[in-house]
């Protein structure tokens, strides 16, 4: 199983908000495809992120395995966790990673009704890493354990001076 990491990918933006328009998106999608040919008819894991002048957030991590990228990632529900992050932000530039599934034989993997486990799993794991970057990720969906389990060293270490095992489980894990 592996995967090409495309991207960071400029969304259009208009009147504040990312661009729900129909050629805006073909637009987008028309540099996604000169820049990384196949991609937008891939399938795998997508991040969006939130660029500003104090750094790069992840917002957003979504998953397609029954469609391709160009008909999940700049769909209404997804727009609808995207936009609030830039809502009338001065300088915010929105942007989109995506983590394309390759066969293996190097090409891109198709969506399908069939499971792609691989990708689920990718999805996450994704979430976990980037939980923490953000804990206000704007997505809920199999994040309650990664936002509520405790270990400390390793995930959502409270906040005190770590333990010799703590430091001792981080080090080895390279943490």
């Amino acid at each position: 199983m592996k995967y090409e990491v495309y991207g960071p990918f400029d969304l259009p933006m208009s009147k504040g908000l990312v661009d729900k328009e129909a050629k805006s998106k073909k637009t987008f999608w028309d540099v996604v495809e000169k820049s990384a040919p196949g991609v937008p008819e891939a399938c795998g894991c997508y991040v969006y992120v939130v660029k500003a002048k104090r750094g790069t957030l992840p917002w957003y991590v979504g998953i397609t395995t029954k469609r391709t990228f160009r008909a999940e990632a700049l769909g209404a529900h997804q727009l609808s966790h995207y936009n609030p992050a830039v809502s009338r932000k001065i300088g915010v530039i929105p942007q989109l990673f995506f983590l394309a599934k390759k066969t293996p034989q190097g090409r891109f993997a198709k969506p399908s009704t069939n499971p792609h486990r691989d990708v689920e799993f990718l999805e996450k794991f994704m979430f976990g890493l980037a939980l923490t970057r953000n804990d206000s990720l704007s997505n809920s969906k199999n994040t309650k354990f990664l936002k509520t389990m405790v270990v400390p060293g390793v995930l959502n270490s409270p906040q005190r001076q770590p333990t010799v095992h703590e430091k001792s489980l981080k080090n080895v894990l390279g943490l």
